[in-house]
């Protein structure tokens, strides 16, 4: 890069403020009728009967089912090998062959298309000639 000594940075033009005061801080104002509550966070005092969970998908057809909550890795392990595993395989076959049929649906709509286009290019080239 080449200097250029006529060159320098611009800035704003800084306009006095007589009434400025600094930054602002807020102010602490009492709250008269705040009291603590120690129980704010506690959840499931008699146990927990039920969980929500927000969910955002991306893709829609995403499936959520065999949920556990536990804190015993354990228990995990014994669960996903109940439910999880047992499944795995199944979903995972059902899933290529949705995907396999969708994809021979898309080649075979893309060929009629193409097919289309074809007609279409050589009516162009002729014209109303013949």
């Amino acid at each position: 890069m080449v200097d250029n000594p006529d060159w320098e940075p611009w800035e704003p033009k800084m306009i006095p403020n007589p009434d400025y005061k600094g930054p602002w801080e807020h102010p602490m104002i009492a709250n008269p009728e705040y009291a603590p509550d120690d129980k704010l966070y506690a959840v499931c005092d008699e146990g927990c009967t039920h969980v929500g969970f927000e969910l955002w998908q991306v893709k829609s057809g995403t499936l959520f089912d065999d949920i556990i909550v536990t804190d015993s890795l354990e228990e995990a392990q014994k669960f996903a090998e109940e439910t999880f595993f047992k499944k795995k395989d199944g979903e995972r076959a059902a899933y290529d062959e949705k995907e396999k049929k969708e994809a021979e649906a898309r080649k075979a709509a893309s060929a009629d298309e193409d097919d289309d286009e074809d007609d279409e290019d050589e009516e162009d080239i002729f014209g109303d000639e013949f």
